[in-house]
C-alpha cells in the first residue's frame, strides 16, 4: 500500500472528523505516494528511532509528537540550522516518510493514548466512565481521566508506575506512607491545563482526587498546589513521569490496532525512550 492509502484508512477508522488544514496530523516529510515496506510507530521520530526504522527495513514512521522541535512542525525557522539539515538528510537518504498521528488519537471517544496507558498499568477496569456535560468548560473535566483504584500506599504506587511504564526516574510529592485511591492521570501536556493553567487544580478539586500522575508540569501550578496541600495535611500527592513515558504506551499498543486494520503490512513499535540520563 501507499502511504496516503494507509493514512486515509487510519483516519476513516478513527471515525473522527477534523479540519485537514488545522490539525497537526500531516505528512511531515516524504512522498505520500511511497509504497510502504514496513511501518514503525513511536512517540517521536528522534534520530535514534529513525536509525532503528532503517535497520528494520521500514520506510514509514507514524509519530505522535513533532519531528521539527515545535508543536506544528514548522520548519522555515530551521532551514539554516545544522541539526535540521543533518536530520533531514538522514531521512531523505533513506527515503522515509513521517506522518504525525496526534489529534485523531486524542479525539476518538476513548483516547487511544489512554488506552495504551490503561493496558500497561492494568487499570482499564478502574477508569471512571461518566456522562460528559455539554456545558462544561474545563476540558479536563469533560474527559475520562479519573481512576478509582484499590487503596495503595504512595510508595507502592510509585513502584507500580515505574515498573509498568518502564520509567527510570520519577518525581514525587506527598507522604510516601500515605494512601492513594482516587487518581487522576494527566498524560502528556494535559497537566499544563489545556489552555488555562487553573484547569488542573479545578479538576483535582471537583473530582475529589488525592493523587495525580502526570506528564509535563509547570512548577508554580499543580505541583505547587499539591505540595501545599500535602504540607497542610490534606493527603494529596503527585507522581511526575514526563511527557514521553506518559504517552509512549499509546504508541506501543497502537501496533495491534494497526495490524488488524492493515493485515498485509508489518507494523513494529520502536520506543523513543526517555530523553534524559539521570546522574
Amino acid at each position: 500500500m501507499k502511504v496516503r492509502e494507509i493514512v486515509d484508512r487510519i483516519i476513516r477508522e478513527t471515525g473522527v472528523t477534523l479540519d485537514p488544514v488545522k490539525t497537526v496530523d500531516q505528512i511531515i516529510t516524504g512522498d505520500p505516494d511511497t509504497e510502504v515496506t514496513r511501518v514503525v510507530t513511536s512517540f517521536m521520530a528522534t534520530v535514534d528511532v529513525i536509525s532503528e526504522a532503517v535497520r528494520l527495513g521500514a520506510n514509514f514512521i507514524i509519530t505522535h509528537e513533532p519531528t521539527w522541535f515545535n508543536g506544528r512542525d514548522q520548519k522555515e525557522w530551521l532551514l539554516n540550522d545544522p541539526v535540521y539539515i543533518k536530520k533531514k538528510q538522514l531521512i531523505e537518504d533513506n527515503h522515509l516518510v513521517i506522518w504525525r498521528f496526534h489529534d485523531y488519537m486524542h479525539a476518538v471517544s476513548d483516547d487511544m493514548i489512554y488506552q495504551g496507558f490503561d493496558q500497561d498499568m492494568g487499570w482499564s477496569v478502574y477508569r471512571e466512565r461518566k456522562e460528559i456535560r455539554k456545558e462544561e468548560k474545563n476540558p479536563l473535566l469533560k474527559a475520562q481521566l479519573c481512576y478509582q483504584v484499590p487503596e495503595i500506599k504512595l510508595k507502592d504506587l510509585v513502584m507500580k508506575v515505574k515498573d509498568s511504564l518502564e520509567v527510570k526516574c520519577v518525581r514525587v510529592i506527598g507522604n510516601q506512607e500515605g494512601t492513594c485511591r482516587r487518581i487522576g492521570v494527566l498524560a502528556g501536556g494535559g497537566s499544563l491545563g489545556l489552555g488555562d493553567e487553573k484547569n488542573t487544580m479545578e479538576f483535582m478539586r471537583r473530582e475529589n482526587l488525592d493523587t495525580v500522575i502526570c506528564g509535563d508540569i509547570t512548577e508554580w501550578t499543580l505541583s505547587a498546589y499539591i505540595r501545599d496541600a500535602s504540607m497542610l495535611g490534606l493527603g494529596h500527592s503527585m507522581i511526575i513521569i514526563g511527557h514521553e513515558r506518559s504517552e509512549e504506551s499509546g504508541m506501543k499498543h497502537l501496533v495491534g490496532w494497526l495490524q488488524k486494520l492493515l493485515p498485509s503490512e508489518t507494523v513494529i513499535f520502536v520506543d523513543a525512550k526517555e530523553p534524559f540520563e539521570y546522574l
